[in-house]
């Protein structure tokens, strides 16, 4: 199978700048490899959650703490479930590395501790046959704390033909932290992977009183359920290849140059074909200026179309030749992501970077 490591809507993934100034930014999505690689023979996976309280003890301090902590009854389960959700669905949505089955298989553990003992690798293999699959990513342990400050803040309000005021306002500061442990288990059951992860998101609001800065925030279910869901992303992008945003800067104009100003029109269109055309003239220009900024144009063509080799030759020519600042940081983004496609390349069985 061939895989690209870029991808972009032939319509619209280019999302253009405002064309009112000297450059304009283009984005674009790239394949960055995976921090872990998985075997080779791993390519159909379950995601699967082992955070399930195997005795009414259990259970009973899980309500307790909630009580305590103020997140609520089952906030955490709710959490839980996101998380391992959210893994699964970041592996189908962001990375060709697997093909992963839609269930979210639910196996016996507990929530006391933090890392059980991983899972028999007889037990795993059972499992992975029942679900026709060649290996689990398993959550096996999670934590969440809520914790809410407030002080007080001065806010100037002006109002139309009267003297400005001063009121004291009172600031909320939610803070949601959670703490993850997955593992991932290969064909033969044994661990391949485990990470412990640790994310935290924040929510401010303010208004007359505590009470009424506190009334738009979110509930703690829906705050621990984004919180999962990034760390699950995290999690997903560690094991596969994934997708990430890339942003490229486009010169718009060079002085009055009539090659540059043409272009722009064509740009505004994002009719690369055509501005390529005349960007190839305005890089025959006897203007450094005017030169250095159509070869980093081009350069940027060149990696839209995937073709990192002449990207790199453009780029070079942008910063060796005509002394572009800007084209040597480009130059060596490039260089990074020409080794990452090698990386990436060995992380997709039976796939090719080109």
């Amino acid at each position: 199978m061939k895989t690209s490591l870029l991808r972009f809507p032939a319509t619209v993934l280019l999302a253009m700048g405002l064309l009112t100034g000297c450059t304009t930014t283009v984005h674009m999505q790239a394949l960055a490899p995976a921090a872990v690689p998985m075997p080779g023979s791993m390519e159909r996976i379950a995601t699967a959650s082992r955070v399930l309280p195997e005795s009414r003890r259990d259970k009973f301090f899980d309500v307790l703490e909630g009580i305590f902590t103020g997140e609520g009854l089952l906030v955490d389960r709710a959490g839980t479930e996101a998380c391992a959700i959210s893994v699964g669905e970041s592996l189908m949505r962001n990375s060709p590395r697997f093909r992963v089955t839609p269930a979210n298989l639910q196996l016996l553990g507990k929530t006391r501790e933090f890392f059980l003992p991983p899972m028999p690798p007889r037990y795993v293999q059972q499992v992975c046959i029942e679900n026709q699959v060649d290996g689990l990513v398993v959550l096996e342990a999670f934590d969440s704390d809520m914790h809410v400050e407030q002080h007080q803040e001065e806010r100037v309000i002006k109002e139309k033909d009267q003297p400005d005021r001063k009121v004291q306002v009172t600031v909320a500061v939610m803070e949601m932290r959670l703490v993850t442990g997955f593992r991932t288990y290969g064909p033969d059951g044994t661990v391949v992977d485990q990470a412990k992860q640790e994310d935290r998101m924040y929510w401010t609001n303010e208004g007359p009183s505590y009470q009424e800065a506190l009334r738009p925030m979110p509930a703690p279910g829906e705050c621990i359920r984004q919180v999962a869901a990034r760390i699950g992303d995290q999690y997903a992008r560690r094991i596969a290849p994934s997708y990430v945003a890339l942003s490229r800067q486009i010169y718009t104009r060079a002085g009055k140059d009539a090659n540059m100003q043409q272009a722009r029109q064509m740009v505004a269109a994002t009719d690369w074909a055509e501005a390529a055309v005349v960007w190839q003239k305005a890089a025959q220009s006897p203007d450094s200026d005017v030169a250095g900024r159509a070869c980093y144009n081009l350069a940027v063509v060149e990696e839209l179309n995937n073709r990192l080799p002449e990207a790199i030759e453009y780029a070079r020519k942008a910063a060796y030749t005509h002394q572009l600042r800007a084209a040597t940081a480009y130059l060596r983004e490039l260089q990074q992501r020409q080794q990452a496609e090698l990386v990436v390349a060995e992380q997709l069985p039976g796939t090719s970077a080109n």
